[in-house]
């Protein structure tokens, strides 16, 4: 990427960046950096009367952040804060601030440098996305985890259109977050869950503009998953004399015929195969022969 950007003038410069929001298996951040850093950078820029609150309303509705915070919350909902009174409060003062930031666009895109203006956008994205999962980690319904699902990728989608339209930009996260099909995984004693991926929401978007490279690998023997059986696809790719290397998907899938064979079948929790099935709707395969400790 480097080389590629050597000489190049900035529009024309491929950037790496991270779409993830601050959320994890285990939990979510509290909304309070996201959502007390959007209220300052407006609290600077427009008229102070058009603030739906003040940072003081803003702190006392948010109040300490290790109820946000709750690693147990993931499996008890009960303990959550997501549905309480000063959540939904919450919710409702994050929706204005994003309104007024997007009402006071034509000021603050002229009054402030175009990287604060983007960073402000973020801001908001997240501090929304936040409390939307909370709301979500606090149901007790069978639908609670398809709802965090959801909600994570269509948070990673966001990020990515808006640094889509900055120009290109290269992305790097699980498969099941770029892929164009529906994502699916199994969690506990939850039966199968099903989501739209980033991928899936962020490729109807930019059409062609839009292209994904999976990941395959062959071993992590630290974790179990060894020599790849010669009859599935990763077997296949384990064969080959170049690594890492980067594969023409729909070559692969010629390769492999119709049907594909079955996926992949891992010991270990921590990765997920390659479905084979998917190969025509990739834009190719990135293949790492060994995943080693480091």
């Amino acid at each position: 990427m480097r080389q590629f950007n050597n000489g190049r003038p900035a529009p024309e410069q491929v950037r790496f960046a991270g779409i993830d929001g601050p959320l994890e298996i285990t939990g979510a951040a509290s909304p309070r950096h996201s959502l007390t850093a959007l209220h300052t950078y407006l609290a600077a820029h427009v008229d102070t009367t058009l603030l739906p609150c003040t940072m003081d309303t803003l702190d006392g509705l948010l109040g300490p952040d290790e109820p946000w915070t709750e690693t147990a919350v993931m499996t008890d909902p009960s303990r959550s804060v997501g549905r309480s009174d000063e959540a939904r409060q919450l919710r409702l003062l994050a929706d204005d601030l994003v309104a007024l930031l997007d009402t006071q666009t034509p000021h603050l895109i002229t009054a402030t440098p175009r990287d604060d203006w983007d960073r402000a956008r973020l801001y908001g994205r997240t501090a929304t996305g936040l409390l939307r999962y909370h709301f979500w980690m606090a149901d007790p319904s069978p639908a609670r985890m398809t709802h965090l699902l959801a909600t994570r990728d269509d948070m990673m989608a966001g990020n990515l259109l808006a640094l889509a339209a900055r120009g290109p930009v290269l992305v790097h996260a699980h498969n099941s977050h770029l892929q164009r099909d529906k994502s699916s995984m199994r969690m506990w004693d939850h039966p199968l869950l099903e989501w739209w991926s980033a991928g899936a929401l962020v490729s109807v978007r930019l059409g062609e503009e839009y292209a994904f490279l999976a990941t395959a690998l062959g071993t992590i023997r630290h974790h179990g998953v060894d020599t790849p059986p010669p009859d599935t696809l990763e077997g296949l790719l384990y064969a080959l004399p170049d690594d890492p290397c980067v594969i023409d998907s729909s070559r692969l899938a010629d390769t492999l015929g119709d049907p594909p064979p079955a996926p992949r079948v891992s010991p270990y929790f921590g990765y997920a195969p390659l479905d084979p099935a998917q190969l025509p709707r990739l834009d190719g395969v990135v293949y790492v022969r060994d995943v080693s400790r480091g």
